[in-house]
């Protein structure tokens, strides 16, 4: 422990010193860009591959959800489903034009070849996305049901022409090599498969294309299987590369599990056994648990491969300027950190030293006076709640004051001065507009990927930075 302290004694003294050098030269600007990802180097084509392949399993699921809202199998579900679909489809196809951070694409789309596969997708999609709005507005007709299940299948085939045309464009040494754009094909495609088998449930449910859905059913569930297991194992052959480690293949041995505890589904309806409307809402259930596995281990490619860093700065950059900024400049957070700014304007290198020792003697116990002042004021209930409506995008977020000590906090931190650290040292001692995005790691306690991003509190009647404040983000939601 007495090295711990000798050793933070010194970091603080350095940090101190950097800062100062930092404000007299002028150099604030300079490190917030450094921080930041350059357009001109990062444009987005990993991100660009992911959300072009995403497209697929949302031509799928429209159809899937307008088949079982149409026959009135778990509409709550179908409804969102519907939502979810018109939601996300018109975000990725204006993100893939006209540029979003938020989804990681930080510019317009200049290959004529590209823009006129998302116009040619627009053509087709548009009219089914009218069909599933009047479905969500109770004012579908037999016209708008049929739109739907008469034009899903071009709408997937051209989906899957401006994935590729996408994928050719932006394959590239820095951020995507070929071979991880072909895992990612296949990863997309899963989710695209899933989607189709709940389908092809509902039709048969329904008495609807029942020999074409029974024969589609069949070949789904077999490229299912064959394509998770080249995914989970490796198939050089298709050119599916085994995965890069460890934590990409348990994710994938998960789902493997989960599909072979649920596909009996299909094997029953392939052996002869009618569908039901209670196979149909099991189907979609297990659909949704597929698809969430197959998002997480596709994460974990885009973070485990090259232009991993892109591929979360850039949206988590833009999350930080619309919302997370909203958080820091509250006049809670504000009151709070100017409260314990003038309670520790006097406060010595010895006492700072001496608090960070508590806390962490404190956290190794029962808790103590300190932690308890510290997670049980007003200002970090309030950080709780505002937290859990972000539900588990944010997994923790704590304030501190101007030297480094925390104000308030939504969980236990390890430590109770931050001074020595990027989180303090790049906002507090940069300036008003700086952003720090730390690397990518794994928290155990959590059992996701995590980021921290941190910036500056600012007195808004001064302008003067008075703090700092970290949002724990989990990457996996990020993306």
């Amino acid at each position: 422990m007495q090295n711990h302290i000798a050793t933070k004694s010194r970091t603080r003294r350095m940090a101190f010193t950097t800062t100062a050098c930092i404000a007299l030269m002028g150099f604030g600007g300079t490190t917030v860009q450094a921080q930041s990802i350059d357009t001109a180097l990062y444009d987005g084509g990993k991100a660009r591959v992911n959300r072009a392949f995403g497209l697929r399993g949302l031509s799928e699921s429209v159809a899937s959800a307008s088949c079982r809202y149409n026959a009135g199998i778990d509409l709550e579900t179908a409804e969102y489903d519907l939502q979810h679909v018109h939601d996300n489809f018109d975000a990725i196809l204006k993100g893939l034009e006209f540029g979003d951070r938020a989804l990681g694409m930080p510019g317009e789309e200049t290959t004529p070849r590209i823009l006129k596969a998302i116009k040619q997708t627009h053509e087709i999609w548009d009219p089914m996305e009218h069909a599933a709005l009047e479905m969500l507005g109770g004012t579908a007709t037999d016209a708008d049901v049929e739109t739907i299940s008469e034009g899903y299948h071009a709408l997937f085939d051209q989906t899957t022409n401006l994935a590729a045309d996408v994928s050719g464009e932006y394959t590239n040494p820095q951020e995507l090599l070929q071979s991880d754009a072909t895992v990612l094909n296949f990863a997309g495609r899963q989710r695209a498969l899933a989607q189709r088998m709940t389908r092809a449930v509902c039709e048969l449910a329904t008495d609807t294309h029942t020999d074409v859905a029974l024969e589609e059913l069949i070949a789904t569930v077999d490229m299912f299987e064959l394509s998770l297991v080249a995914l989970r194992d490796g198939y050089p052959a298709a050119g599916v590369n085994p995965p890069p480690n460890d934590t990409v293949k348990a994710s994938l041995e998960s789902t493997y599990a989960k599909w072979q505890a649920g596909r009996g589904i299909y094997d029953a309806i392939k052996s002869g056994q009618a569908a039901t409307a209670e196979d149909v809402i099991a189907s979609n259930a297990l659909t949704q648990e597929l698809s969430v596995g197959m998002n997480n281990a596709i994460t974990l490619y885009l973070i485990a491969t090259p232009g991993k860093d892109g591929i979360y700065r850039v949206p988590l950059e833009a999350y930080a300027a619309a919302e997370l900024s909203t958080w820091a400049s509250d006049a809670r957070v504000i009151d709070a950190v100017k409260a314990q700014n003038a309670a520790h304007a006097n406060i010595t290198e010895d006492e700072i030293i001496n608090l960070d020792q508590q806390w962490r003697a404190e956290a190794s116990g029962d808790g103590g006076p300190l932690m308890t002042t510290a997670l049980d004021n007003p200002v970090s209930e309030w950080l709780r709640a505002q937290q859990v409506e972000t539900a588990g995008f944010v997994t923790e977020v704590f304030i501190m004051d101007y030297v480094g000590l925390n104000v308030a906090q939504s969980v236990p931190t390890s430590d109770f001065w931050q001074g020595d650290e990027a989180k303090h040292q790049q906002t507090y001692g940069v300036g008003p507009d700086a952003l720090h995005i730390s690397d990518i790691e794994f928290d155990d306690s959590t059992g996701f990927y995590q980021s921290q991003a941190s910036m500056p509190v600012v007195d808004p009647a001064t302008g003067e930075v008075i703090g700092a404040m970290t949002f724990g983000i989990n990457v996996q939601s990020l993306m």
